[in-house]
């Protein structure tokens, strides 16, 4: 009997302890939730902003627009293809385009020359690949060194493109290249990364894309470049943008040759 009401005594001040314990639980947690809560308040809401960048959207350009107007819509702004006057007057459009863009050549090579002595006193790291070997290789060059072979570059360029337009002109009698050509080899030295810099005395802190070594354009047709931009997928997820191109990058970096 003196062993039973041991054992009731026992189970008595257990029950007694364990609301205090619950007790104590009760408000560890609710301390827990209330920190929670001001740093949620105090971040408002926000979870590692600093650690994922927002997501750049699809940028429309004018030029995306110029290639269809002048292709589909030459008709309606009164443009005959056909009428010998006004393949006249395109083709003399097409030689002013040119003599203007020969004389912007020229005085943005004067400005590289006068800069020279500037551009020389920075370098930065610029793959090149092998001819021999086909591996791609980083090099140190000058600042004026890296803008003279983008100048090499678009200047080539420049110059394939015209003889190629100028040749389906008179040979295959195409009127429209013509045209387009005209507006838009001056556009695309414009907006390139040597006059952006050079004439117009832009630098890193106004755009991020002037930092060198320039990465090279992806060459994509106005049709699809508009259509990527204005799909509807593109803008609620801008992200498959970015890793598309990433990919694209990477099969250029690293071809996987077939057996």
């Amino acid at each position: 009997m003196a062993k039973i009401e041991e054992m009731t005594d026992a189970d008595a001040a257990r029950e007694a302890k364990t609301p205090n314990a619950k007790a104590t639980e009760g408000t560890k947690t609710a301390t827990t939730t209330t920190t929670t809560t001001t740093t949620t308040a105090a971040t408002g809401g926000k979870r590692d902003s600093t650690t994922a960048p927002k997501p750049t959207p699809p940028t429309i350009s004018p030029k995306m627009f110029i290639s269809p107007i002048l292709l589909m819509g030459g008709k309606r702004m009164g443009i005959d293809y056909k009428d010998p006057a006004h393949v006249a007057k395109i083709r003399m459009c097409f030689v002013v385009a040119m003599t203007m863009l020969a004389l912007c050549f020229a005085h943005l090579w004067v400005t590289m020359k006068k800069r020279k002595k500037k551009l020389e006193e920075d370098t930065c790291e610029v793959k090149v690949k092998d001819v021999q070997s086909g591996e791609t290789k980083t090099e140190k060059v000058t600042l004026y060194e890296h803008d003279v072979r983008e100048f090499r570059k678009v200047l080539m360029s420049n110059i394939m493109g015209g003889c190629m337009v100028s040749m389906l002109h008179f040979a295959f009698k195409v009127v429209p290249p013509l045209l387009l050509q005209s507006i838009m080899m001056p556009l695309n030295l414009w907006d390139g990364n040597l006059w952006q810099v050079h004439v117009l005395s832009r630098g890193e802190k106004d755009n991020a894309k002037l930092r060198r070594p320039w990465e090279e354009p992806e060459q994509k047709s106005p049709f699809a470049a508009f259509a990527e931009a204005m799909s509807p997928e593109t803008k609620a997820n801008p992200k498959a943008i970015d890793a598309s191109q990433k990919k694209a990058k990477d099969a250029k970096k690293n071809p996987k040759h077939k057996r």
